[in-house]
């Protein structure tokens, strides 16, 4: 049962505005027809209208499916630069290097708890006979975190780098200092 208070996400959306949203979260290469279903639209033109409008203004890419259909793929590059905008937009240059600072201290804590330097180390030690199933499941969950914490610590580096020429691009859109968003 779902709670009275909450609307279902696609309520208030045009069909062309549910094909968007679907089609700009993609996580792996769809067809118009997985996209159509899932905005719930009836016409399969209208979801690919807008899927090849999201194509030409680079949202998402066309790629041949192996079943020699097109298939709209994520722009994992675009989303990249929107989080760094966003990041470098949103936060102070003093914040990013604290969420740095707070990756950093993550990490330390897990080499030490772990007895390791890196994040392959770990790794390594998945296969270690007297480790138990539990012990096993909590190094990968560790992984997937560690993984995690290194992505966004080389995206903070970016944002950090490119802090200054992007702010000076547009200074009048940008007021990091009422920033309220969390980084992590």
């Amino acid at each position: 049962m779902t709670d009275p208070g909450l609307e279902p996400w696609s309520e208030d959306r045009s069909a062309r505005e549910r094909v968007r949203v679907i089609a700009t979260t993609l996580t792996q290469p769809r067809s118009v027809e997985w996209v159509r279903k899932e905005a719930d639209v009836s016409s399969w033109q209208t979801a690919k209208d807008e899927l090849e409008m999201l194509v030409e203004f680079g949202q998402v890419h066309a790629t041949d499916g192996d079943d020699g259909h097109t298939k709209y793929a994520p722009n994992y590059q675009r989303r990249y630069f929107d989080e760094l905008a966003e990041l470098i937009n949103e936060h102070t240059r003093d914040e990013l290097r604290e969420e740095v600072a707070a990756i950093q201290e993550t990490i330390e804590e897990w080499r030490s708890e772990f007895a390791v330097e890196s994040r392959d180390e770990l790794e390594a030690t998945l296969t270690d006979d007297s480790l138990s199933s539990e012990a096993i499941r909590e190094r990968n969950r560790v992984l997937r975190q560690w993984e995690r914490s290194e992505d966004n610590k080389r995206l903070l580096k970016h944002a950090l780098e490119l802090y200054d020429d992007a702010q000076s691009r547009y200074p009048e859109e940008t007021d990091p200092s009422d920033a309220s968003v969390s980084i992590s």
